[in-house]
């Protein structure tokens, strides 16, 4: 392609290349930095989660605990009170019955208790790590607001740039209005954001893909004609001497 219409193209959109490689770093940058403070937050999420979770457990343990307790306390009691009537029985059959019987509801109230010191200390445990995972949300959603602080001034900083580099895109690009080649120009800058218009290696092939040009291209490119590599699609231009 060759558009050689009205004031020349390629310096223009050799311009307009430039700004569109700084609008992309610059987005990428913003979209990076809005990426960073969405991870962030997922790892506080994650982490409130997790904890929550633990914190129920938590909840459901000590009122299986308090209901044991209470339940231990009051066969407690009543294996005393069944204790202080044993003395009301004349009968000794009866009073050793009541004994062994006594025993073995202490002995299975024994081995409850036993249980309920193990829930007591699970209990201790799942506490320090609701605790635990409690100080490391708080450090995380501290460095995550001065993150957010941080990136948002630098995104206000980065749309400022893009707002001023748009303008003088828009400026620049008005001087090619209705020209092919900024059409054309606008479509490879979406396949290629990075490098839409590439130098002439050697003064014989394309700086993009590489492929070897044939002379009247590097004839046209000298003119300061609008031309795309055969290979690649990109514009080209001689190398600065």
């Amino acid at each position: 392609m060759a558009d050689t219409q009205g004031p020349p193209a390629l310096p223009i959109l050799t311009e307009i290349s430039k700004l569109d490689v700084q609008i992309a770093l610059l987005s990428a940058q913003k979209k990076k930095l809005i990426g960073d403070v969405a991870a962030r937050k997922q790892v506080v999420d994650g982490h409130a989660a997790k904890s929550a979770v633990r914190a129920k457990v938590l909840v459901d343990k000590q009122t299986l605990c308090a209901k044991e307790e209470k339940s231990v306390k009051h066969e407690r009691d009543r294996i005393n009170e069944r204790r202080a009537a044993l003395n009301t029985l004349n009968n000794y059959k009866l009073q050793q019955a009541a004994e062994r019987e006594i025993d073995y509801v202490a002995k299975q109230i024994g081995q409850r208790e036993d249980l309920l010191l193990g829930l007591m200390r699970e209990i201790e445990v799942i506490q320090k790590e609701v605790a635990d995972a409690d100080a490391v949300i708080r450090g995380l959603s501290d460095e995550l607001t001065a993150f957010e602080k941080e990136a948002s001034e630098t995104i206000q900083g980065i749309d400022a740039q893009l707002q001023t580099l748009q303008a003088e895109r828009t400026s620049q690009a008005a001087g090619l209005a209705g020209q092919r080649c900024l059409v054309d120009y606008n479509r490879i800058k979406d396949r290629f954001p990075s490098n839409p218009i590439v130098e002439v290696l050697n003064r014989d092939s394309c700086a993009g893909c590489f492929m070897k040009l044939g002379p009247q291209v590097i004839v046209q490119v000298s003119r300061g004609d609008v031309v795309k590599c055969p290979g690649c699609s990109r514009i080209l231009r001689l190398a600065a001497e």
